[in-house]
C-alpha cells in the first residue's frame, strides 16, 4: 500500500528530510526538475522543442530546472512567464539565475514569452508542453491569466506533462477549479509527483486530468519516518492477493458459505437478480435471494443456481440462521412494507450477529431510522447522494455526537470535496465499514481510510452497485474478514469493469461485469499460489 498525504504534511516531510540529510531545499528542486526532464524525454523521445509555462513559487522553479536540462541536451526551449522572472524570490530565483548562465548552441532557440506574447503567438511549434504554473499552490479560483493560459495549452496537440499535479486540480480533494460551471485544469498526458502522492491524486477529477501518474520520491525512501500521518492509503489488486478466501480441493458447497440477498421489490427485480448472480458466480457455495413473488419466474430463468424465494411474510430470527452473510437493499423499494421489512430484518441480524452489506434502499431506510441497531459486522456502500442522506439524517444527533463536522446542510458538493472525511465520519457514526463509491472509492473503518479503484466512463451505468453488493456479500460468506471483503470486492469490481469495457466508453452492462469477475477473482487467487 502507498501512503497519501496532505500538502502540509509533504512540506513538513521535505523540511525534515533536508535537515536530516544536511542539504538545502534547493537540492530537491534540482532533483525534481532533473527527474521531470528525464521522464518527459523517455515518454516522448522525438520531442525537440519544449514549451514550458511557469507561474510563481516552487513549481515555476521546477520548470526552470527542466528548461536548463532541455537546453543542455540540445533542445529548443520556449518559456512562458506568467510571473516575470525578475520578480522571483528564493529557490525559484536561483533556478532562473542558473538558467540565465547557460550557453546555448548556435542552432538552438531559447525564447521567453510574456503572457501577452503567448496569447498573440501560434504555439503549435511545441512538441512537448510542461505545466509548471502552480502545482499544489492552487487555492480557490484561478486568476484569469492562469485560466486563459491553461485553455491555450490544452488546445495544443503536443503531449503534456504536469509537474507535481496539474494546475487547476486541488491536491487535497482531486476536484477542479471552475469557471462558469466548467472544470478548468491542465489536461496532462502524464504527471510526475514528488516526495509522496497527494491525497487528491487518487480522487475525483484528478483521475481525468493527470493522465499517467508517476512518483519520484527525490530520495525520501520512507515518508512516514518523519512523524507525519498518512491521510489515507492507496491500494491496488497487488496488495490484496492474500485477502481473498482460500479453498482446498476437498470439501463441498457447504464449506464455501451461504449468502442471502434481500431486495427485488415489486417491479424492481433486476437489482436483486444482478446481486445474487454476482454472489453465486464469485464463489459462494450457496446463494439464496428473497424477493417479491412476481419476480421469481424471471429470476429462476436468469440463474437457476440461485435459490429464489418470495419474501417470508414477516422475517424472524429462524429465517436468517442458516446464512453466513446478508446483502440487504438492492431494489427493496420504499413502500411502507419495505420499511417494516428493513426494521424487522435489522433486528434479526443484530440479534444473530450475522454480517450484513447495506446498499441502495437499505441505506435509504437507515437514513430514516438512524437509531436502528445494525449488526456488529456491517458494510455500508453509499454513493454521494446516499451519503448526503445519511449525514443529514437526525442532524441533532450528528451535532451532539461531535463525530461529524457540523454542517447546516450536507450536499453532494460537500461530499465530493471531503470524501476521506465523509467516509470516516459515516463509519464512525454507524459503527460500520463505509465504502463511499465514486471516482476513487474510499473505504474506511472509522480510523483508517483506503482509496482504491478509479474512474471509467463505461462504469456510468445501472446495476454495477448491485453487482458490488453481491460480490462483497459472497466474499464475507466465504470467510473473508469484513474490511478485506470491502477492499477486494471494490478493486476486483473496478478491474473487471475496465477489462470488459475494452475500448468502449459506453454500452457496458452490469451482467457483463459479473461474467468478467469470474476471470478476475480466479486470476487473483492464482497469483497467491
Amino acid at each position: 500500500m502507498q501512503p497519501l498525504f496532505s500538502v502540509d504534511s509533504i512540506k513538513k516531510i521535505e523540511q525534515a528530510f533536508v535537515k536530516q540529510q544536511g542539504i538545502e531545499l534547493y537540492e530537491l528542486m534540482l532533483r525534481a526538475g532533473a527527474s521531470a526532464f528525464e521522464r518527459a524525454r523517455r515518454l516522448w523521445p522525438q520531442a525537440s522543442h519544449w514549451l514550458i509555462a511557469t507561474g510563481a513559487g516552487n513549481n515555476a522553479g521546477d520548470g526552470l530546472v527542466v528548461a536548463k536540462h532541455a537546453l543542455q541536451a540540445g533542445f529548443d526551449v520556449t518559456l512562458i512567464a506568467l510571473k516575470p522572472y525578475a520578480e522571483l524570490r528564493g529557490d525559484p530565483k536561483k533556478a532562473w539565475q542558473e538558467l540565465l548562465s547557460m550557453k546555448k548552441e548556435p542552432h538552438q532557440t531559447f525564447d521567453i514569452l510574456s503572457v501577452d506574447d503567448a496569447e498573440e503567438l501560434d504555439l503549435s511549434f511545441a512538441e512537448v508542453v510542461i505545466d509548471a504554473l502552480l502545482g499544489t499552490g492552487v487555492d480557490g479560483e484561478l486568476r484569469d491569466h492562469y485560466r486563459l493560459m491553461i485553455e491555450s495549452l490544452n488546445s495544443l496537440e503536443a503531449p503534456k506533462l504536469a509537474l507535481d499535479i496539474p494546475t487547476g486540480v486541488y491536491a487535497e480533494s482531486g476536484n477542479c477549479a471552475k469557471y462558469n460551471g466548467q472544470d478548468i485544469a491542465f489536461k496532462a498526458d502524464a504527471t510526475i509527483s514528488f516526495i509522496a502522492l497527494k491525497t487528491g491524486q487518487r480522487l475525483n477529477q484528478a483521475l481525468e486530468y493527470q493522465g499517467q501518474l508517476y512518483l519520484d520520491t527525490l530520495g525520501v525512501k520512507n515518508p512516514l519516518a518523519f512523524g507525519e500521518q498518512a491521510t489515507a492509503w492507496s491500494v491496488d489488486s497487488h496488495h490484496l492477493r492474500d485477502k481473498i478466501p482460500t479453498r482446498g480441493k476437498v470439501g463441498s458447497k457447504f464449506d464455501c458459505g451461504h449468502a442471502l440477498i434481500v431486495g427485488g421489490g415489486q417491479n424492481l427485480g433486476g437489482a436483486a437478480i444482478l446481486s445474487a448472480t454476482a454472489a453465486i458466480k464469485s464463489g459462494s457455495g450457496l446463494v439464496s435471494c428473497w424477493l417479491h413473488g412476481d419476480n421469481q419466474t424471471a429470476a429462476l430463468s436468469h440463474c437457476p443456481e440461485v435459490m429464489w424465494q418470495a419474501y417470508p411474510e414477516s422475517p424472524v430470527s429462524n429465517d436468517f440462521k442458516r446464512f453466513q452473510a446478508v446483502g440487504f437493499g438492492p431494489g427493496l423499494g420504499r413502500s411502507e412494507a419495505a420499511e417494516q421489512y428493513f426494521l424487522s430484518s435489522m433486528k434479526c441480524l443484530y440479534q444473530l450477529d450475522i454480517p450484513c452489506v447495506l446498499d441502495a434502499d437499505g441505506l435509504y431506510w437507515l437514513a430514516q431510522h438512524t437509531s436502528v441497531e445494525l449488526p456488529a459486522k456491517c458494510i455500508m456502500t453509499p454513493h454521494a447522494g446516499e451519503a448526503c442522506r445519511l449525514l443529514n439524517a437526525q442532524q441533532e444527533d450528528v451535532f451532539s455526537s461531535g463525530r461529524i463536522e457540523p454542517q447546516l446542510s450536507v450536499d453532494t458538493a460537500y461530499v465530493e470535496q471531503n470524501r476521506i472525511h465523509v467516509a470516516r465520519a459515516l463509519a464512525k457514526k454507524y459503527s460500520a465499514i463505509c465504502v463511499l463509491k465514486g471516482a476513487g472509492t474510499v473505504v474506511s473503518d472509522g480510523e483508517q481510510c483506503f482509496v482504491l479503484a478509479g474512474a471509467h466512463p463505461a462504469m456510468m451505468t445501472a446495476g454495477l452497485g448491485d453487482v458490488l453488493t453481491g460480490l462483497m456479500t459472497s466474499l464475507i460468506a466465504q470467510g473473508a474478514k469484513l474490511l478485506d471483503a470491502a477492499l477486494v470486492a471494490t478493486q476486483l469490481h473496478y478491474e473487471a469493469a475496465v477489462s470488459v469495457a475494452g475500448a468502449r466508453q459506453r454500452g457496458v452492462l452490469a451482467s457483463e461485469v459479473i461474467n468478467e469477475l469470474v476471470v478476475w477473482i480466479n486470476q487473483l487467487e492464482r497469483s497467491v499460489k
